[in-house]
Order: structure tokens, then C-alpha cells, then sequence
């Protein structure tokens, strides 16, 4: 969705009569039905003036077109200025220009980030020739009208127009940027006429307006080129062969997808139902190769950010084509999608969708899963009751049903039970329920998989991370520093019995379980859901007990300390529901291994427990 598709000429009068601020809000109001915030009208009111000066001082026919506020199809990220038109030998040309009102910046460690004053601090975020150039390689990637007309050049660049360089080891010019500024170059606030001189040499005959029409009017879908590669890396890669069942819930889908009624409204719900390790996320990704080759706009969505992060680093691999990335989506990316508007999304860990997003107003009568519904003819959800973790987990069976129902959805309902992760056994998953009390039913631990009971934090180090170069994780029994000290990330996790301290993993890094340097940190169910590792270790925390006289499980509601997951306390004779959400989180981490898992409890009686339950059976 564009905001703003004018002439320069015309854009050049709204800035000369002060009315662009009014025209944007306006615009935005009638194709969005949102009101614009006086910051984001300011920053136009800032920001358009100066590219007016430079399209003054580039001479343009007036016929060239100006785009504005560019939408980029379910993201949030706008591209703020376009400008298209022909060169003087009759060549079609657009070119993006990422505005910034940046004044000093500094490097930081990362390819292609830096550290800037935004939102009232100094912040890490990208580069803005790797932002301009981003935008460029997304349009390329997902414009039909751009990759199939070869005939239209797409460049990019970045303008600051506040910015004064350093004369000398400007950060903004580092070598280690050089990749990204050669691909789109940077201009600063006394750049103005080399900008103007660029851009009059791209498009200064005019005739711009079929070029920007291509543009805001180019279905969406990802190009050859990308479906080609998502393939690739898919087919012939054994930790993505489908098996058994996996193979039936996959032909299920495509069985509906291929019949489905293009004539009608007609929306079909799936649900794929499978505890942890059942390979929920393999079928997942069979089905986005197959859907991209068959020409459907489809998107994988997962409401975990970590989650998300390994399964894109799994698929683009040693490929390097980062477009991928805009493959996977975020839960919170619907909010505003028209109805029907893709052909299928696929919901993989659908148990931790929202009522909404963060930072997102609510719609009214809407949550995520009835926006994913609404947004797509066929939508297909990955759910296991037994993952919900915070109270603001809302995306049961039940839930989905229901969605399903008030949009006339047909739903379709298919089961995982093979087990795939804990050296395939489905007996540890049984034995772990019985433990948990998820089942009352007596069950034999048996089989391959490595599971220990542990007497120390230290033991758990030893053999984890040292021997097997696993990751120790946590229940979120200690609080979370959010400042790093000046020593590094400070040591949240304390067991003072036997002096042991550290620190959670580093928010910053979203791949903490698969990078070396994080190796020492202590993950927490909101990083490693959706995760397996060969060997995990566990910290069970004072959060969960058990009492010997009642002989069952406890919960200790003061020893929680997620407050943002923790749900009010229930009234006398009710059941906390934080039990379920306590033992959710210890059934989640205890599951994440695919040939072990060990066990370290703060509470002596629940060590005393599961190593009665281990001997017995």
C-alpha cells in the first residue's frame, strides 16, 4: 500500500502551500482508517522539505513521480520516499531514498548495525544504507511487477539530512559498512546537490507515472528466483524428509489447498495437533516449499521472535539470500490485512498467539487468531494445549475453533503422536506426563533416551555444556536484570547453596541457543520454545515443589517471577491457573533435548521425587 503517489511537481506545491503534513494524514485516514500521531506528522513536516530542495535542484520534468510511505506487504516497515521516472536514454528508473534526521551515530559490533539516539536513548539498529538497500532486495524479491519488467532499474540510497560527517573516521563510513554503502550510498546534509545530481541522472525526462503504478499496483508474491531457493534448501535436506504421519497431516493439507473453491468465500481452517517433537515445524516447512512453487502467497508465522530466528537461519543456510527472511512473519503482522488476501498462512507454535501484538492497538472483538483467519482462504495452525505458558497465551484448539465458526470456516482437525525428539521416545514423553500429572496412569521410564537427576548447578555444567555441548535452561524462578553492567550481562541466576551465579541469555542475541559465545548463559522458556538441542539441562527453581503429605505438585505463586505471564490470583476454592502454566514451562524445557536431559531442582523434596519416580519404575 503507497500513501502518497504524486508528481514532483504536484509533491513540490503541497511542500510550497505547507499542506503535504495534511494530505499524508488525510490519505492515511481514508486507505488505512488510522490517525496519524503528531510525531510521525512531524517527521514528514521535517523531512519532505529537504527532499523538495534537492528534486528542485535535480531539475526534473514534471511528470516524474513521487511515492510516498510505501507499505511493505504484512510488515510494519515503510519505505519513505520513491521517486520514478526515465533517464535521458529513455530508460525506466525508481529510486528509493531512506530519510533519516540522524545527527551523530556510532559503530557497533554486528554486520551492517550501528548505535544512534532514538526513542530518548542510544540504541543498536541497521545501517541505513543496509535498510535502503533491504528495501531495494525485498521489492526485487516480492514485487511481481519488478522481477517479471526487467525494464524498470531499482536503486537505493540514504539521505541525513541533519547529519554532519567527521572529517575523519566518520562511523557511518567505516570500512565495515563498505559492502552496503556501495549498494546504497550515503548522502549527508551538505550531500544535497551530489543527491540531486543522482537522482537528475535517473529520472530527470519524466513519464514516471506507469513506473509507480507498476509499483503500487504489483501483485505480491515471492519471485522465482526465492521460491527456487526455498526449495533447494528444503528438498534433499534429512532433517526435513517427512515420515509416517508427518507425511499423512501434509498430504491432508495439500488435499484441501488443491480442492479448495477459488469461486467462493469459502475459508478452511486446519489444525495440526502434536505434543513436542511430534515434527510439526518439518511438515510446516514442506508445505511453504510446495505452496511457493505452486505460484501461492504464503507466509510461516511464528509468535516467537527466537523461534523464528533459528528456523530462518535453518533454511537460508550457507545460501546467503537473506530475502527469505521475509518468508517468516511475526503473529502481530496481521492486524490490518484484508480479508482473503493471502492464499495460505501457516502457524507453526499457535498455542502462544496474543489477544494482540506489542505496541498494537486492539481491534475490537479480534485477536491474532482471528486476524491469520481472516487474512488467508486456507490458514493452518500448529497447536499443543501443553505449551501455553503465560496468561497471555490464548491459542488453544478451542480458541481456533471458534474463530473458525464466526468467520464460516470449515475446520479440519489432524493428530501428531510419533515422537521425533528424545531419541524418538514416545515412552519419556508418557513418563514425563505421569510425573507432571498430566496423566494418572503409572508409566516405566524406559528406552534410549538419557535422562539424570543431578545433585549440583556445577554437576549440571559439567556434564551439559563442558561434555555435550548442550545449553542449560531455566523456569523463570529468578528475576531478569534488563541493564547489562559494565562487566557484561549481569548473573541473575543464583543458587547460593553452591555458589553458583549465571546470567540469562543475552536479549540482544535472538540465536543464543546456537551461538558459541552464549554457551555460559541460562535460556528461558520465551527463547527456547519451538527449539531441540542433542542435550539439555534444567534448573527447576523454588516455583515448583512438592508436598510429601498431599503427594502431588505444587506451585509457589511468591517464587514466579514472570509478572507480565503471571495470572491474578484465583478466588478461595479455585484452581490457580498458574499450576498449569508453571508445569507447561517445565514440560516444555524438559523436552527440548533429542538425546538427553538432565535435571537440577532447588527444591529438595521435588529432587527426592523424581528420583523415587526414576528408581520405582
Amino acid at each position: 500500500m503507497i500513501i502518497y503517489n504524486e508528481t514532483s511537481s504536484n509533491f513540490l506545491i503541497h511542500i510550497f502551500e505547507n499542506k503535504i503534513g495534511y494530505v499524508l494524514k488525510e490519505n492515511v485516514y481514508k486507505r488505512m482508517n488510522k490517525v496519524v500521531s503528531n510525531s510521525e506528522l512531524q517527521s514528514w513536516e521535517r523531512s519532505l522539505p529537504q527532499m523538495a530542495k534537492v528534486l528542485r535542484d535535480a531539475r526534473l520534468e514534471k511528470d516524474s513521480h513521487v511515492l510516498l510511505e510505501y507499505k511493505l506487504p504484512s510488515t510494519e516497515k515503510r519505505i519513505d520516499f520513491l521517486i520514478t521516472g526515465q533517464d535521458q536514454t529513455g530508460k525506466k528508473n525508481a529510486m528509493i531514498i531512506e530519510l533519516k534526521q540522524w545527527q551523530k551515530a556510532k559503530t557497533a559490533e554486528g554486520n551492517g548495525i550501528v548505535k544512534t539516539h532514538l526513542g530518548g536513548r542510544e540504541r543498536e539498529t541497521v545501517h541505513p544504507s543496509y535498510q535502503a538497500s533491504s528495501y531495494k532486495r525485498f521489492l526485487l524479491s516480492f514485487n511481481e511487477s519488478l522481477y517479471t519488467d526487467t525494464s524498470i532499474q531499482l536503486s537505493s540510497c540514504a539521505y541525513l539530512h541533519n547529519y554532519i560527517p567527521k572529517t575523519n573516521d566518520e562511523p557511518l563510513l567505516d570500512p565495515r559498512y563498505t559492502g552496503y554503502l556501495n549498494e546504497a550510498p550515503l548522502f549527508f546534509q551538505f550531500g544535497d546537490r551530489k543527491l540531486a545530481k543522482r537522482i537528475n541522472s535517473l529520472v530527470s525526462e519524466g513519464k514516471g507515472e506507469g513506473i509507480a503504478d507498476a509499483i503500487e499496483h504489483g501483485r505480491i508474491r515471492p519471485s522465482k528466483k526465492l521460491v527456487e531457493t526455498v526449495g533447494s534448501l528444503i528438498e534433499g535436506n534429512e532433517e526435513f524428509i517427512l515420515l509416517d504421519e508427518q507425511k499423512v497431516a501434509y498430504e491432508k493439507v495439500l488435499n484441501i489447498y488443491n480442492n479448495l473453491n477459488t469461486k467462493t468465500d469459502q475459508k478452511q481452517v486446519i489444525i495440526i495437533k502434536g505434543g513436542p517433537g511430534t515434527g510439526k515445524s518439518v511438515i510446516g516447512l514442506n508445505l511453504m516449499s510446495y505452496l511457493l512453487k505452486d505460484e501461492a502467497y504464503a507466509e510461516y508465522i511464528t509468535p516467537n521472535q527466537a523461534f523464528r530466528e533459528i528456523l530462518r537461519k535453518k533454511v537460508i543456510g550457507s545460501s546467503g539470500y537473506v530475502e527469505v527472511r521475509d518468508l517468516f512473519k511475526g503473529s502481530a503482522s496481521y492486524v490490518h490485512t484484508p480479508k482473503n488476501y493471502f492464499d495460505v498462512l501457516i502457524c507453526d507454535e499457535a498455542h502462544r498467539l496474543k489477544e494482540q501484538g506489542h505496541m498494537k492497538k486492539k481491534i475490537e472483538g479480534e485477536n491474532q487468531a482471528t486476524q491469520i483467519i481472516r487474512s488467508s482462504k486456507v490458514s493452518v495452525f500448529f497447536v499443543d494445549d501443553q505449551q501455553k505458558i503465560s496468561k497471555k497465551d490464548i491459542g488453544s484448539i478451542k480458541l481456533i475453533e471458534e474463530e473458525a465458526t464466526k468467520q464460516g470456516a470449515e475446520t479440519n482437525t489432524v493428530e501428531l503422536e510419533s515422537q521425533y525428539r528424545c531419541s524418538g521416545s514416545g515412552n519419556y514423553i508418557s513418563w514425563l506426563d505421569s510425573l507432571l500429572g498430566y496423566k494418572d496412569e503409572d508409566v516405566s521410564l524406559e528406552g534410549e533416551f538419557d535422562f539424570q537427576v543431578v545433585s549440583n548447578p556445577h554437576e549440571l555444567t559439567k556434564e551439559i555444556v563442558e561434555k555435550r555441548g548442550g545449553r542449560i535452561l531455566a523456569g523463570y524462578a529468578w528475576d531478569w536484570t534488563k541493564k547489562s553492567s559494565g562487566d557484561g550481562l549481569p548473573k541473575d541466576v543464583v543458587i547460593e547453596e553452591h555458589d553458583f551465579a549465571l546470567p540469562w541469555n543475552d536479549p540482544n542475541r535472538i540465536d543464543w541457543a546456537i551461538h558459541p559465545d552464549c554457551a555460559n548463559q541460562i535460556g528461558c522458556i520465551h527463547t527456547v520454545q519451538g527449539l531441540e538441542m542433542d542435550y539439555v539441562g534444567v534448573i527447576i527453581g523454588k516455583d515448583l515443589g512438592y508436598d510429601p503429605e498431599t503427594d502431588s505438585l505444587i506451585v509457589r505463586r511468591e517464587e514466579f517471577k514472570d509478572k507480565g505471564a503471571r495470572p491474578a490470583k484465583p478466588k478461595k476454592g479455585q484452581e490457580d491457573p498458574l499450576f498449569d502454566l508453571v508445569r507447561n514451562t517445565y514440560k516444555t524445557l524438559m523436552t527440548r533435548g533429542m538425546k538427553g536431559c538432565y535435571v537440577y531442582c532447588y527444591v529438595e523434596e521435588l529432587d527426592k521425587y523424581i528420583r523415587e519416580q526414576i528408581k520405582q519404575n
